[in-house]
């Protein structure tokens, strides 16, 4: 029954999902009175968060360690956590579902308030370019390449820019580019700035930035095979956190 309970109130917190299911433990049974959780352990597959609506999840394995809820709350549909909770989380994303969200309304809206700056160019001369139709190849090696249109809104002219990297986890929480190369219509950008520039952006890719949202999370794994990216990842959800916002139930 619980179970059942549960898996609704998640549904809730998606936009859709193929399949949910959610199994909860209790030695002994009677700890559930209390709202005392043993053990949660969710399986979805193909889920929509809404936060991210536009991004299809190939799937979604949680385990949670002891957790405390409002078992009132639950069954009113809501999410309350009496402690902060703790789980093992592993994601599995495929290059298909990322690049059909790479053309969404909502990335395009991001790429339009990122700030660059081209060598040598005035404040005046950089507004003039924006970054388009981004794709996103999986390679051998947890490698990527990222392949993105800079264009010039003056000139209407299009150019190609062509990123190449490996990705490594740093302590946990930051992602690290390694050996990135990029070719802006062709021709190779000198190493250096390369290398700059990718160590600017690693320190932008921090999971630490959650934190201030309630959720600490550290990612254990990280392998890219079969145009798939898995990620293992430990996390730690505060009872206020924001996302454990409570949404209203879907019309009859």
């Amino acid at each position: 029954m619980l179970d059942s309970v549960a898996a609704d109130v998640l549904r809730r917190q998606v936009v859709s999902a193929e399949a949910l299911a959610v199994r909860i433990d209790n030695v002994p049974n009677y700890q559930i009175v209390n709202g005392r959780i043993d053990q949660a352990r969710v399986a979805a597959r193909g889920i929509y968060p809404r936060q991210l609506p536009g991004l299809r999840i190939a799937a979604i394995d949680l385990a949670t360690d002891p957790v405390a809820v409002d078992l009132g709350a639950l069954r009113q549909g809501q999410i309350t956590l009496d402690a902060p909770a703790q789980a093992a989380l592993r994601l599995r994303l495929q290059a298909d579902d990322i690049n059909e969200f790479l053309t969404s309304p909502q990335v395009q809206a991001w790429l339009d308030t990122l700030q660059f700056s081209l060598p040598g160019a005035s404040e005046r001369v950089q507004r003039r370019y924006g970054l388009a139709n981004p794709t996103l190849e999986f390679l051998d090696g947890d490698r990527f390449r990222l392949v993105v249109d800079l264009e010039d809104q003056v000139l209407a002219d299009t150019i190609p820019i062509v990123l190449e990297t490996g990705v490594r986890v740093v302590n946990g929480h930051r992602f690290q580019l390694v050996q990135p190369r990029l070719e802006i219509e062709g021709v190779a950008f000198p190493s250096e700035l390369v290398l700059s520039l990718a160590e600017g952006a690693s320190q932008e890719f921090s999971l630490r930035r959650l934190e201030d949202q309630g959720l600490t999370a550290r990612i254990l794994a990280f392998s890219v095979r079969d145009n798939e990216l898995d990620i293992a990842i430990f996390a730690r959800l505060e009872p206020d956190s924001p996302f454990l916002q409570t949404l209203p139930a879907p019309p009859p």
